[in-house]
């Protein structure tokens, strides 16, 4: 390390000392200034509530209390959910369909007698929605 390099260390330790004074003055003068200023008047507490009756209980109830619903979900119960399978009626068109887990469709192997009914039915369910759902149309326009 050569004399110049020495040089510019030491006032480049010189520059930092002086920055952190400078600093220091400037924070000390900020808290003296918040300790000398007084604090705001105090607000008057809040009136007491009114009188409940007994009827009301907004306790929280311990069977929420006991839950894991904001616990994350382990891989265990995530594949207990999923492989959980339900069959669902489709409100609108009257279809049944097999839903695993959340929201993945199946599709339900049978014979093709019951293929053919479930076929019929089916399409006679769409028929009369889209029945319904035109006459509505051609009522309204009227």
């Amino acid at each position: 390390m050569g004399k110049s390099e020495k040089k510019s260390k030491k006032k480049h330790k010189e520059k930092r000392k002086e920055h952190k004074e400078k600093h220091k003055s400037r924070k000390s003068k900020k808290h003296t200034k918040q300790k000398d200023a007084t604090p705001p008047p105090q607000a008057p507490p809040p009136p007491p509530p009114p009188d409940i009756s007994s009827d009301e209980d907004f306790a929280i109830p311990i069977a929420l209390m006991n839950s894991k619903s904001h616990a994350p979900e382990t891989p265990e119960e995530y594949q207990r959910r999923q492989s959980q399978i339900r069959r669902e009626v489709d409100p609108v068109t009257g279809r049944i369909r097999l839903i695993k887990g959340d929201s993945e469709v199946l599709e339900e192997i049978v014979s093709k007698e019951r293929h053919t009914d479930i076929n019929k039915k089916a399409t006679r369910g769409d028929g009369e929605y889209y029945e319904s759902r035109s006459l509505d149309a051609a009522r309204r326009k009227k």
